[in-house]
């Protein structure tokens, strides 16, 4: 029973990391005060921004016009959402040994707070 606790809150974290990731590829997008490419050329860019090199080339990221993330574009929602969702569940795989513990913990936090899962036994 208590791996399938264990499979239903890494699932659960994973729906939660997906949201998030969405949020975060809105708010980069929306949020972002000054323009990332500042159209300085491929050498530059890659020391004016952190994860240049694996955005471009490898996620295959876009900008917009104006040098912001591009917020109507498809790859990168899912860059996020993707980057969201793979976080708990490498932590999940990890943490496959202590499941048992880690589910009673979280069902333990769960009563104190007045919330009864079903997963909780």
């Amino acid at each position: 029973m208590a791996d399938f606790a264990y499979i239903a809150f890494v699932l659960a974290f994973i729906v939660l990391g997906t949201l998030l990731g969405i949020l975060a590829h809105f708010w980069r997008a929306h949020a972002t005060i000054v323009a990332e490419d500042l159209g300085l050329g491929e050498p530059l860019n890659t020391f004016t921004r952190d994860d240049y090199q694996w955005e471009k080339h490898v996620v295959g990221a876009e900008w917009d016009d104006a040098g912001f993330w591009d917020p109507g574009s498809v790859r990168n929602l899912l860059y996020y959402m993707a980057s969201g969702a793979f976080t708990p569940l490498l932590i999940g795989v990890a943490l496959w040994g202590e499941r048992a513990q880690l589910v009673t913990l979280a069902c333990q936090s769960l009563a104190k707070l007045g919330l009864n899962s079903p997963l909780c036994f």
